[in-house]
């Protein structure tokens, strides 16, 4: 066999060849040494560096003889590598942004052929790559301020909820602190509050565009309103730091929308690029809601625009990457739910979590019903948009009466569910409560997402299923965390029909890979059982229809 030379990587008549031999030693190099760069903010290097390359690779100094220099001994198999590096003094640490913008730089330099970097050197610049490069550097503004406009907001609701009850943190937590005539009248007043604010400030805004940035990416230009959004995102602050059991992810990801929406436009984008850079900001702020920027890409790729091409997924990557290093240099990096340790108890459970799957692909289309029903009713009450929004919030304050625990988005509620067990009363209680509390705050017309509820809804309804396992089957069976988890990504998909998405978005916020064998099984029967409901469009599809190919 003979051994290929440096010809045989080079086409015929090339003469230059020294740019493809960078990339090959970059490739060949790159198990190694993107290890390297990521360990070098830490103390000591682990053995598997030293192990994967033992020989440093060179470039033929036929070929490269500008980059050949003397050679790098190779390492003795007798010689402790990684007791000789643990020696060293450690070094400065560097941050995280800093890091990824010199990997990502790296990676862009030595993957240019020289003569297409001779040509951007001279000036000779094809438009599209110009306007390519363009888009993926407003991406990146669009993820680092995106994810500064979720930040703004969430200590936004934090000043409002002090402010409002002499309390910051949970809801839950501060619905217990109120008395029961506070519980009953402060929904409704935010309500009242966050109806006006829309009714009066909103009607007599005019501008150019939609404030939705689904629309706006798969029917509109890409141009969403500055002004009605914020507009919308004051209203939705009023509506959750008052109690309201709605979703702050919702005025999250639109205020980064608006974000890249407006980049587009002081950058003179055409629409379909600035609908991408639209993506990209939603990509963003869903990355900083939930720690997830995978799942954010795939959430905005896979629902919004509906294709996973590279040449649209890519500013997606790097608006959510970029939001989640600001976020996590912020406040630090944690997993959105803590869950205790999982592991598979014997492989026929993997059927019990197949019927979890079942059944939550049965539950789906009727918590979507519920949500819609309540629209229809709120809206044909005559009342104006205030009246109608007090009324919601009238009906959650008087559910949290008797139980408290409906306020909010229902995050401390899921935590709590995964963490210790609940009796089978209390999970039913909570979870039918919560379903109608979350119809009448989004029904009376409330600003704010459902993504979150859903995820509450699901884990309940996960964890009063493994409640009646545990009961039957005490021995052999995953406690009811486990199923609360699966119920979670199970209960996703069956509304939003997007069952890649929901199974890294568990995923990634649990960072339990354990779980993922029977969530994919869950995820995946629950999304063919809620396609059987052909009457029931899934979230989002308002937003969506028609949609708009051309992405």
């Amino acid at each position: 066999m003979t051994t290929p030379t440096a010809s045989s990587f080079v086409r015929h008549g090339d003469p230059a060849p020294r740019g493809r031999w960078l990339a090959v030693c970059w490739l060949a190099c790159a198990p190694v040494g993107l290890p390297a760069l990521a360990m070098a903010a830490s103390d000591h290097v682990p053995d598997v560096i030293a192990d994967r390359c033992p020989a440093p690779i060179v470039c033929p100094p036929t070929t490269c003889p500008d980059i050949a220099g003397p050679s790098v001994p190779t390492p003795s198999p007798n010689v402790d590598t990684a007791s000789s590096t643990s020696r060293l003094a450690p070094g400065p640490r560097a941050p995280g942004w800093l890091l990824v913008t010199l990997l990502l730089a790296l990676i862009a330099i030595t993957m240019l052929p020289w003569r297409r970097g001779r040509k951007i050197l001279t000036g000779e610049r094809s438009p599209a790559r110009s306007e390519s490069r363009l888009l993926l550097l407003l991406a990146a503004l669009a993820g680092l301020l995106g994810a500064l406009a979720t930040v703004l907001f969430r200590e936004g609701m934090h000043g409002l909820e002090w402010l409002i009850s002499g309390h910051s943190g949970s809801l839950v937590e501060i619905s217990l602190a109120l008395p029961p005539w506070q519980r009953l009248l402060l929904p409704a007043l935010g309500g009242l509050v966050a109806g006006l604010i829309l009714q009066e400030l909103g009607q007599r805004l005019r501008g150019r565009g939609t404030t939705d940035y689904m629309e706006s990416i798969a029917q509109g230009d890409g141009r969403i309103s500055v002004r009605h959004s914020l507009v919308k995102a004051l209203s939705s602050l009023v509506t959750v730091a008052s109690g309201g059991s709605i979703g702050r992810e919702g005025a999250m990801v639109q205020l980064a929308a608006m974000v890249g929406s407006l980049l587009g436009r002081i950058g003179r984008l055409p629409s379909d690029p600035r609908r991408l850079l639209v993506a990209a900001g939603a990509a963003a702020g869903l990355a900083a809601a939930y720690n997830a920027p995978l799942a954010a890409t795939l959430f905005v790729a896979e629902i919004v625009l509906g294709s996973i091409a590279i040449e649209h997924i890519g500013p997606l990557v790097i608006a959510a990457v970029i939001a989640s290093v600001t976020v996590h240099d912020l406040f630090g990096y944690a997993p959105a739910y803590r869950i205790p340790e999982f592991h598979l108890v014997s492989d026929w459970e993997l059927g019990l979590y197949l019927a979890l799957g079942w059944l939550a692909g049965h539950a789906a289309p009727v918590f979507l019903s519920l949500l819609e029903r309540a629209r229809h009713w709120f809206g044909r009450l005559p009342w104006p948009l205030a009246g109608r929004m007090a009324l919601g919030g009238l009906i959650v304050g008087a559910i949290s009466v008797y139980e408290p625990q409906v306020w909010g988005n229902g995050y401390s509620v899921v935590n709590t569910v995964l963490l210790a067990p609940w009796v089978w009363q209390a999970l039913l209680t909570v979870l039918v409560l919560k379903m109608l509390a979350t119809a009448a705050t989004q029904g009376s017309g409330a600003i704010g997402g459902a993504f979150t509820p859903t995820l509450f809804v699901g884990a309940l309804l996960g964890a009063l299923f493994g409640t009646l396992v545990q009961t039957i089957l005490p021995s052999g069976t995953a406690p009811p965390s486990a199923y609360a988890v699966v119920g979670m990504g199970a209960m996703l998909a069956g509304t939003t029909h997007a069952p890649l998405m929901s199974i890294l978005m568990v995923f990634e916020m649990t960072l339990d890979y354990q779980i993922v064998l029977p969530l994919m099984l869950a995820v995946v029967t629950a999304h063919f059982t809620a396609r059987r409901h052909a009457g029931v469009k899934p979230m989002y599809a308002e937003s969506l229809l028609p949609r708009d190919s051309s992405v």
